[in-house]
């Protein structure tokens, strides 16, 4: 009966021994093997950098092709919402050479679906802007922004990518005839700093 126990208890030992795992130290990220994912999570932020060529769309040829750039600053609330403010610089030649300049100030809204390492942001803005001519300033008038774009996500800190934004500039004034709408179309090439 010893030999038998003791028989058993090595065949345990050995059976044990067999099926054992070793730890692998490079998989313990402190989570327990579990890794996140999404590209984007409640509490991470990025700043926008875009350069643009823009496009007067109601201005009857008064205007010429104009550019802009972009900075922005956007943090998540979840990992598919984000708020933030945009700040743009943007010219337009007149047909008399002359320059017309605004500078819009928006808050901004994102829903940001994923796909893999590919961003689909969809972005609203409400804001202000000046705009300058000749030796008139308008300010504060209003700013709208719609935005729609795609990003790669290059690395973990930049993403890169394109998108197509329309831009609403009205002057209202106290005698109607003066009114003005200004509707502006911008194909911007845009590089995101995450953090």
């Amino acid at each position: 009966m010893k030999r038998f126990f003791a028989v058993m208890c090595a065949v345990l030992l050995a059976h044990t021994a067999l099926f054992a795992q070793e730890a692998d130290e490079d998989d313990d990220d402190g989570y327990g093997g579990y890794v996140d994912e999404r590209l984007n999570m409640a509490g991470d932020q990025y700043i926008n950098i875009a350069l643009m060529v823009t496009f007067p769309l109601n201005f009857d040829g008064q205007l010429h092709i104009g550019g802009a750039g972009t900075l922005g600053y956007h943090r998540f609330l979840t990992d598919l919402i984000a708020v933030g403010a945009d700040v743009s610089f943007g010219y337009h030649p007149t047909l008399g050479s002359n320059v017309y300049t605004y500078v819009p100030i928006v808050a901004t809204a994102t829903v940001q679906p994923t796909y893999r390492s590919l961003e689909f942001p969809l972005t609203v803005g409400i804001g202000m802007a000046m705009e300058h001519y000749l030796d008139r300033t308008y300010f504060p008038g209003l700013a709208l922004k719609a935005n729609v774009g795609v990003f790669f996500r290059a690395t973990p800190s930049w993403s890169f990518g394109i998108s197509d934004d329309l831009l609403f500039l009205p002057q209202w004034y106290s005698d109607a005839k003066y009114n003005d709408y200004g509707f502006f179309n911008s194909v911007q090439a845009c590089a995101r700093y995450h953090f």
